[in-house]
């Protein structure tokens, strides 16, 4: 994939999607992707009108909601596979038992409900079981596969999920998979910690603000990140606000109103030719978080 050749947010985050960031998979989508993907994509950079309908068309603003714009997207636009429905109700006598996120069809004839969602969990070992947790501590990577495979992938097996689909179906089964997006953020507690961190695969990593200093080594300059956008890279290119580590601004600052976790891009620059040499995303958290 070549995200660093699209400039368009709606675009970049839609190559991020297929080129396949997941935390959970139970199907692989990487054989549905059409032939010319990335030339679709490219087409799409140049003019994104097409996609700039279908978010028009979503009224939330959350980025669950945006993820799954993007996904149906996807799946209706760049893959082989055919979407029968996605996110109906199944109910019984007035109560609703659940909802199916997308009823879809591989090019064999075989059906697959999918459960999708776009997850950021941060590495905190002390809460084990539990050691994976959301920016805002209310949820868990344990907690979401659990909710997920326990209630969610069952609702077709029950009498009224046979029911909701049974036409479609035609007697055909149909094979359930948990797909979780999103990005895994280690701990960084001291200089040791760092360097294990670059030296690892590209995840995420989270530190508290008093901490910061210790990514001044290895990056120059930093962007915090506004949701929805917390999934492919930004263009450094573009016109944005950054801070630079190298600098005598207090990061403190950022937490005196809200303290809530902030997402930010990070980079490294050479002194010569100014070009990015080392970028990670990082969760920059008060020191009470």
């Amino acid at each position: 994939m070549m995200l660093s050749q699209l400039r368009h947010p709606l675009v970049k985050d839609l190559a991020w999607l297929v080129e396949g960031h997941y935390i959970e998979r139970d199907f692989d989508l990487a054989p549905y992707w059409v032939a010319d993907v990335n030339a679709c994509l490219v087409a799409l950079d140049d003019n994104p009108e097409l996609l700039l309908q279908a978010f028009a068309a979503c009224k939330s603003h959350f980025l669950g909601s945006y993820f799954e714009t993007l996904f149906s997207f996807a799946i209706v636009h760049l893959s082989h596979l055919k979407m029968h429905r996605e996110h109906f109700q199944i109910e019984s006598k007035g109560k609703t038992l659940g909802e199916v996120d997308m009823l879809v069809e591989t090019p064999d004839g075989q059906l697959h409900q999918f459960e999708i969602a776009i997850k950021f969990y941060l590495e905190r070992p002390d809460l084990f079981p539990h050691d994976w947790i959301g920016p805002n501590k209310n949820d868990s990577l344990l907690k979401k596969v659990t909710r997920a495979r326990e209630h969610q992938l069952g609702i077709l097996q029950t009498e009224e999920g046979y029911a909701a689909i049974d036409a479609l179906a035609n007697g055909r089964e149909v094979e359930t998979n948990l797909l979780i997006f999103g990005r895994l953020y280690c701990a960084l507690k001291n200089a040791a910690d760092v360097r294990s961190w670059l030296a690892g695969e590209a995840c995420g990593g989270w530190i508290r603000v008093s901490d910061l200093a210790l990514l001044k080594a290895d990056f120059s300059y930093f962007q915090l990140l506004d949701k929805p956008h917390w999934l492919a890279a930004p263009d450094i290119n573009a016109n944005f606000s950054f801070f630079s580590l190298q600098s005598a601004y207090n990061p403190v600052g950022l937490f005196l109103r809200d303290d809530r976790p902030k997402h930010a891009f990070f980079w490294q620059v050479t002194d010569q030719t100014k070009n990015v040499i080392q970028s990670r995303c990082v969760f920059i958290v008060a020191d009470s978080w």
